[in-house]
């Protein structure tokens, strides 16, 4: 007899992970395709396929033995953590099967929205790439406003979709015994709600006035740009992408020239060679270019908990931010293609959400490090770093704006989750004239929170890419600090460090003590603040 038999934790651990492996990669064979496809048939494929995960999970029987087992000090280990991680996915799966297959259904009807809409603009449909040409090229007022606002009509065929989500995911939690799916999320998820917005309060502190004077800075040049009286006249369309989550430039600087004609393959793989990290099995089976009906944006996934089947879908051009796309979707492919395909399935991902976005946001700032433009694009010394200095202003005010963005997602979405009644495309405008200090447009009463992708597709995510970007900065830190005084790019520990200290490890630890294993200390603001608050020349 062997061990599992022997000891009833260890069978109940085994015997999920048998029903569970091969769902997974279905499910992540199926969105693949659909996701490159749009093929609408798919989509109740994905909901019989989460049903299925669905059955596993919401096993109320196999819930209280973990739940039980987890009071008892004597399980000790991997085999604790494991049942850590499977209390956790078990739990928010603790509903009935109609209420699951309702979210299922939702989901997939969404995605499938989404990934098949396109802006329509006198008879022509226009790509997600070509809205964000017109909003970074046009200097005509009336059209941009047309663009900007064919590109928001996605928001009313889906919100009534998401705030029925939200009200089903909502019952679960509370159920449960939790505040509401917010409090539920961030706890399965192995974060400190309260410490969480302490630091982010902090970070709104500090970049509050930096912020305003910069944008300042650029509003002044949007009024000579567009021929405008004054910034009041200034609206959403008048920045560069529909959001403002992407910084204008506010430096004569255009990043794009330098990498017009560039083959983006040869540059990500020849980056991770110098660190010593193969991306080509991934690259072999990912899918990179534009298509109709394939999904404009760009993600990385692992095929179920096989580190040999690492996809990333991207639409790229030779520009400077798919550029950036390519080495942060692959910065996520190399964690996962570093993980121990031994280890223990349950264990066999990455430490945290935040830090597998923390390895993607480290290489994706490389399109702004002087050394990686002398090093990988192969720009002269000198021009590289005038470059770099001006990208390194420009990155600065980036994260400035990007904390601003993310005050307005945080907030939204923990208040949609603690009131979906209230009038939600009005507190939308409120977070973002408060946090990204725009002007709302007039007589507008419209969902526009509802296209941001991650309120229905990724739920109580957000948060996890200003965590990403904080833990990017302590591990740039520790590698330019303490594993040698060179550049990242220039440390050929930089991927030996990675792969044996963070990648193997898996999630056999809470994200927290991986990272104090790996630097010295849990996540600290400090870095990040050091990088692009005091000293990354915002204050020039």
């Amino acid at each position: 007899m062997n061990q599992a038999q022997s000891n009833p934790i260890l069978e109940l651990i085994s015997r999920v992970e048998q029903r569970v492996s091969p769902i997974d990669t279905q499910l992540c064979e199926v969105y693949w395709e659909l996701a490159n496809t749009g093929n609408e048939a798919l989509q109740q494929k994905l909901v019989d396929l989460e049903m299925g995960m669905h059955a596993v999970y919401s096993n109320a029987a196999d819930f209280g033995t973990i739940r039980t087992a987890l009071a008892d000090a004597t399980h000790t280990g991997e085999t604790r953590r494991v049942l850590e991680l499977l209390h956790n996915e078990f739990a928010g799966s603790q509903e009935s099967e109609e209420v699951a297959r309702r979210k299922a259904q939702l989901s997939t009807s969404i995605d499938g929205d989404y990934a098949n809409f396109r802006a329509e603009l006198s008879g022509e449909k226009l790509s997600a790439n070509d809205i964000l040409d017109v909003l970074k090229h046009c200097s005509a007022s009336p059209v941009r406003k047309a663009t900007w606002e064919a590109a928001k009509r996605i928001g009313p065929a889906v919100a009534p979709k998401i705030l029925e989500l939200v009200e089903l995911r909502n019952r679960t939690a509370r159920d449960l015994g939790y505040r509401d799916n917010y409090d539920m999320a961030l706890k399965l998820q192995e974060i400190d709600e309260h410490e969480m917005l302490s630091s982010f309060r902090m970070l709104e502190e500090l970049t509050r006035e930096p912020f305003a004077r910069l944008k300042a800075e650029l509003d002044s040049k949007l009024v000579q740009r567009f021929r405008l009286s004054s910034g009041s006249e200034l609206r959403p369309w008048h920045y560069e992408d529909t959001f403002f989550q992407e910084a204008p430039a506010i430096v004569d600087l255009d990043l794009d020239a330098l990498f017009r004609g560039a083959d983006l393959e040869k540059l990500t793989t020849e980056t991770f060679d110098r660190i010593g990290l193969d991306i080509r099995p991934s690259l072999a089976i990912s899918d990179l270019y534009e298509r109709d009906s394939k999904d404009q944006h760009a993600f990385c996934m692992m095929v179920g908990r096989d580190p040999s089947r690492v996809h990333v879908l991207c639409n790229c051009r030779d520009n400077e931010s798919w550029a950036a796309t390519m080495l942060h979707e692959y910065g996520h492919a190399v964690y996962d293609l570093g993980l121990d395909p031994q280890q223990q399935y349950f264990l066999r991902d990455c430490a945290h959400i935040s830090t597998t976005e923390a390895i993607a946001m480290l290489f994706g700032r490389l399109t702004h490090d002087e050394a990686w433009l002398v090093d990988i694009l192969g720009i002269e010394p000198d021009r590289a770093a005038a470059a770099a200095a001006d990208a390194r202003r420009q990155q600065s005010w980036a994260m400035l704006l990007f904390v601003r963005w993310m005050m307005v997602m945080v907030n939204f979405e923990r208040s949609l989750y603690a009131d979906a009644s209230q009038d939600l495309n009005r507190l939308w405008w409120d977070l973002v004239e408060q946090f990204q200090m725009l002007t709302r447009p007039d007589n507008r009463n419209e969902p526009d929170w509802a296209t941001k992708t991650h309120i229905a597709q990724a739920p109580v995510y957000y948060q996890n890419y200003l965590l990403g970007e904080m833990t990017a900065s302590q591990l740039k830190h520790h590698i330019e600090n303490r594993l040698g005084n060179v550049p990242l790019i220039r440390q050929p520990l930089t991927g030996p460090w990675l792969r044996e200290g963070l990648f193997r490890r898996g999630s056999r630890l809470p994200w927290n003590e991986t990272l104090a294993e790996l630097t010295g200390e849990r996540l600290n603001p400090r870095y990040f603040i050091e990088d692009f608050v005091q000293s990354g020349g915002v204050r020039s």
